[in-house]
């Protein structure tokens, strides 16, 4: 089954309560960028996220678009050939973006 969701906080709070309802316990998703972080940070806590390379599986020919892409990675995580990248706990999350933000000298 496919289903699109939008990327403002209530949509990824439709999708939190789409994968709840069809018992969905563990997602799988690229980490191109930062664009992972908002949906890690609406899942965390109800479902496991898993944070893949993308390198780890662009390298596989057939596989362009999304929804192939998604598909591939269902298939991969259901047999575990998916090894996630280290994500840091809540807390230090949060102190490293502080961190970064007085670095860079941007304030609020």
């Amino acid at each position: 089954m496919v289903k699109k969701f939008g990327i403002f906080t209530d949509d990824l709070e439709k999708l939190r309560a789409w994968l709840l309802e069809h018992d969905c316990p563990i997602v799988a998703m690229e980490s191109t960028g930062v664009y992972w972080r908002p949906i890690h940070n609406i899942l965390e806590g109800d479902n496991e996220a898993i944070l893949v390379n993308a390198r780890h599986i662009r390298n596989v020919p057939g596989h362009k678009t999304d929804i192939a892409d998604s598909r591939w990675l269902t298939g991969l995580l259901q047999h575990g050939l998916l090894g996630g990248s280290f994500i840091p706990i809540k807390e230090i999350r949060q102190w490293r973006e502080l961190s970064r933000i007085r670095r860079d000298g941007r304030y609020f």
